[in-house]
């Protein structure tokens, strides 16, 4: 146990046990009160999340195309360890690639037809069909990728360049400099970091539970409930604990490719066998919409209005983001070594975002036109039957629906198998005394991967799910505080005072040569 950081490991295990008791005892009462929480934050701070996040994505795209981006993680003469494809999959997967598999036909329909207050546009009209496209990326594309970049790189920079620990918060050292990580603040970064991802595997690994238990019940025919939900869970649980044993070039890498040529082909199928011409003209139209309505897509805050739309989608997302943001961006900086800021941001931020972009376009456009042509009653069967069967009725419409609906459920199954396999590697790091280990002890990793697991058959059974989530959400905040240092970090060690050796920059001219292309 002396190799362990257990006052780091005891706090979310103690916060979690709290809301289990809590929830068993009275579940309505425990998610009231975590609800009113975060609303009390998402009224009274989301104006400033929305533009304290709107700063970070334009601070990264700074970084990326600055005399900053020249600087390379472990020096000039520091080679990847990833090809540029497996990076990418990587980073991908890592990030949102449950969440777009679920939303992804959903929330350009919903929004374009449950329009906020506040929007004086028509449901379903052109120009709310054009709201809803800019309200999905701004959701899923550049922004929450923006904020794993940014902690990515502080952490990727004090790691390689710096040979700080492979911990959260040595990404503060750019700031504050090594005696950092001497303080008692290390601890309290750590842990607000570690419970904010302890949050998110439990309550996406629950929700997930939920959504593949509704699944299999549609296909298969057997009851969603406790007995398929631990199933679902004990093979899930399986799956990414083994593969973090197995180490970030077999397991993680492994299913990562996997899961983005899935993504990739279930694109090409809707693309065809879809209104061809309505997706291309949509999603280009969309994307052109979007940059030239950056500002008013990336702050909404509805004042005066009482539905409350910014607080539970535009920050609730920011919040929800923010809290994976600092160990997915631990673990974008694990694979990092060898890149520059500006190939690390174009792989973990601009391709990504691209990606989301595409998928977003390609789904949303295929749902709007089935309600648009009265092929099915999309927003009616949402109505009735709720968000998790849409993406299997999205299948009945295109050629070998009923191979493509397994299909689906394996690869929502993979996307949270992704996820956690990168989210518990990175935890498991974070335990230890010693962090500068690439890999962590197998033992560290089965007690995560496990703990998991179990965590989310209890809220999901327990009731609590919904508190869980909205606890996520909470973590945001606190979690931007220490962002805003990360960001601060960067700006005044590499951009301001440009505090670095010489040897840690490449200039494009020897990327040139080195990748042969001169």
């Amino acid at each position: 146990m002396d190799k362990f950081r257990i006052n780091i490991i005891s706090v979310p295990i103690i916060i979690f046990a709290i809301i289990i008791g809590s929830s068993m005892v009275d579940t309505n009462a425990t998610a009231t009160f975590v609800m009113n929480v975060y609303l009390f934050i998402a009224k009274y701070f989301g104006a400033f999340i929305q533009i304290t996040c709107l700063i970070f994505l334009l601070g990264i795209l700074y970084f990326a195309f600055s005399k900053t981006g020249n600087i390379k993680f472990g020096g000039k003469d520091a080679k990847p360890e990833l090809s540029t494809w497996a990076y990418w999959t990587i980073a991908l997967c890592a990030g949102i690639g449950t969440g777009i598999m679920f939303w992804g036909p959903i929330e350009p329909i919903y929004f374009a037809y449950k329009v906020p207050q506040g929007v004086n546009l028509a449901p379903g009209s052109a120009g709310a069909i054009q709201f809803a496209m800019n309200k999905s990326f701004m959701h899923w594309a550049f922004t929450p990728y923006a904020l794993y970049t940014l902690c990515g790189i502080s952490i990727a920079y004090a790691v390689y360049n710096m040979k700080m620990p492979n911990t959260v918060s040595s990404g503060m050292t750019l700031f504050y400099g090594e005696k950092f990580l001497k303080s008692k603040w290390k601890d309290v970064v750590d842990v607000v970091a570690l419970t904010a991802i302890c949050s998110g595997l439990a309550g996406g690994l629950g929700n997930g539970l939920i959504q593949l238990g509704s699944g299999i019940e549609m296909i298969f025919g057997i009851p969603s409930g406790p007995v398929v939900w631990i199933a679902v869970a004990l093979t899930i649980t399986t799956i990414y604990t083994i593969s973090s044993i197995s180490g970030l070039h077999k397991g993680i890498k492994f299913l990562s490719e996997k899961n983005a040529w899935i993504f990739i082909a279930f694109l090409f199928i809707v693309i065809i066998a879809g209104p061809t011409k309505y997706i291309i003209d949509l999603t280009v139209q969309s994307f052109v919409h979007y940059v030239n309505d950056f500002f008013e897509a990336s702050v909404f805050l509805s004042p005066g209005n009482t539905d409350m739309w910014p607080e539970w989608w535009d920050t609730f997302y920011l919040a929800d983001w923010l809290s994976f943001s600092p160990l997915i961006g631990l673990f974008l900086a694990r694979i990092s070594y060898g890149r520059t800021i500006r190939e690390f941001i174009l792989i973990n931020l601009i391709a990504p975002a691209l990606f989301a972009v595409v998928w977003f376009g390609t789904f949303g456009g295929f749902t709007l036109d089935l309600q648009a042509s009265g092929t099915f009653d999309m927003m009616n069967y949402i109505n009735t039957a709720g968000f998790d069967g849409v993406m299997l009725k999205v299948a009945e419409f295109l050629p070998l629906g009923n191979i493509i609906q397994p299909l689906i459920i394996l690869t929502v199954m993979l996307s949270y198998v992704t996820m956690a396999d990168s989210m518990t590697s990175s935890i498991s790091i974070m335990s230890l005394k010693d962090s500068r280990v690439k890999e962590a002890p197998i033992a560290i990793k089965v007690f995560w991967g496990v703990l998991m697991g179990a965590l989310a058959v209890i809220f999901v059974t327990a009731g609590g799910i919904d508190g869980v989530k909205t606890l996520l959400a909470i973590s945001g905040l606190p979690v931007l505080l220490v962002m805003i240092m990360l960001f601060a970090g960067i700006l005044k060690r590499l951009v301001i005072n440009k505090n670095y050796s010489i040897d840690e920059v490449v200039s494009s001219k020897e990327i040139c040569l080195k990748e042969e292309q001169c």
